[in-house]
């Protein structure tokens, strides 16, 4: 499986279904989906989604997600009008993704695989309750680090055996051409999602192997982007250069 283009995330949810992966039972509604009047059949869907766990996490993301990191989040709620309500704020501008509610305090390990190419990989991950994400968070102490080149040592401490099944499917997996992606995963004493195994896989993307850095390199071309255009700004009502040399003298 590859392509060339960067897939929403419900829909990377699905090719990792589709690829053997276990992930979280999961729900989706596009922007402007679950207005009640206009979509009875949306609002329906998501009542007898949460008939059938009892307790649902409505996550929202953009269509844009280069740019929009932090969106709204309710985890772990069982009240269906305050699941309305929540996401009938969001859904407007947002796309609202409702999953089984799995509790990150039961957690037993959970970190993310880097998949650089077929032969070589990267994982890090801790040990205890958590999601992760967390792993930004961790000290020298609580984060393990696990790296293989195919045909040389590897370096690090080696993740339980459920972990390195998933790297091994991981590294087939492909769903970029050329790229580096992430696998997230979570591993339970006990069985969760839609193929009730005690791993689950929570999504695969992109980018930087911590979260965060991928937020922080966007900032940063934001404010380069900035930078430039104020200098052009200066440069246009003082003259090339002579704004900037003016400001930064004082």
């Amino acid at each position: 499986m590859a392509s060339g283009t960067y897939p929403l995330k419900h829909v990377r949810l699905e090719q990792l279904h589709n690829a053997g992966f276990n992930v979280a039972d999961f729900i989706c509604f596009s922007p402007g989906t679950l207005k009640y009047h206009v979509y009875k059949e949306e609002y329906q869907r998501l009542r007898a989604f949460l008939a059938k766990h009892g307790r649902i996490s409505c996550r929202h993301f953009h269509e844009n997600e280069s740019r929009h990191f932090k969106c709204p989040v309710l985890y772990d709620e069982s009240d269906f009008e305050k699941i309305l309500a929540f996401c009938l704020e969001h859904n407007q501008n947002y796309f609202t993704l409702c999953n089984e509610a799995i509790d990150p305090t039961k957690s037993l390990c959970a970190g993310n695989i880097l998949v650089f190419n077929g032969t070589t990989y990267f994982v890090e991950y801790f040990y205890g309750p958590g999601t992760p994400r967390d792993v930004e968070s961790k000290g020298p102490a609580g984060l393990k680090t696990y790296g293989k080149v195919i045909g040389e040592p590897a370096e690090g401490d080696k993740p339980p055996a459920e972990v390195m099944r998933m790297v091994a499917e991981a590294r087939k997996f492909r769903p970029l051409d050329n790229k580096a992606y992430i696998l997230e995963f979570s591993l339970y004493s006990y069985p969760i999602g839609r193929q009730k195994t005690n791993i689950i896989c929570w999504e695969w993307r992109w980018g930087w192997l911590h979260y965060q850095l991928q937020a922080n390199k966007f900032l940063l071309q934001e404010v380069q982007h900035l930078q430039a255009e104020i200098k052009k700004l200066r440069d246009h009502i003082f003259g090339p250069n002579r704004g900037y040399k003016a400001n930064t003298s004082q």
